[in-house]
């Protein structure tokens, strides 16, 4: 599934790109962590993710993007993998983690994913790859990682507030 329609690489800068990223999160910290550990722990319906699930799933998101992103920059068009999320999230029990700790990790995965995004030499943002079979740029896959961060996190503010 794809969050964005992607903007012409030519238009966009590594820096604004990693600032971004950084917005996204400085803006929901305060209203996520002010989410009890009960509340962060409540599904939103009967068979969907808690907060905390949902939180453990844009981290899960992180690690693999931060992955893809160093893999477009080295390697000439990578077959890059998808990733088993509704088996991430189960694995790794983030329904029971700490919420604290949990928002702590992501943010702090988020600050080390837009650090690398802020490096990134603004003619590499054309490089291409495939993402099991779907061809996109690094600028694509970067813009993508962000709205589909947005996308979670106003699906959580409409439930959890």
């Amino acid at each position: 599934m794809t969050y964005t329609q992607g903007t012409k690489v030519e238009l966009l800068d590594p820096d604004e790109l990693s600032k971004h990223v950084r917005a996204v999160v400085h803006q929901a910290l305060p209203w996520l962590q002010a989410l009890t550990e009960a509340s962060a722990s409540r599904p939103e319906k009967t068979g969907k993710w808690c907060a905390k699930e949902v939180i453990g799933h844009l981290t899960d998101s992180a690690i693999n993007n931060h992955a893809r992103v160093m893999r477009l920059q080295i390697e000439v068009t990578p077959n890059l993998s998808g990733y088993e999320q509704v088996a991430w999230v189960s694995l790794q029990h983030y329904a029971d983690s700490d919420w604290g700790r949990l928002l702590g990790i992501w943010a702090t995965l988020n600050e080390h994913f837009a650090s690398a995004v802020s490096h990134i030499d603004k003619a590499r943002l054309a490089n291409r790859g495939n993402v099991e079979g779907d061809e996109l740029t690094l600028a694509f896959l970067i813009e993508d990682y962000i709205a589909h961060m947005e996308h979670h996190l106003r699906a959580l503010d409409v439930w959890a507030r």
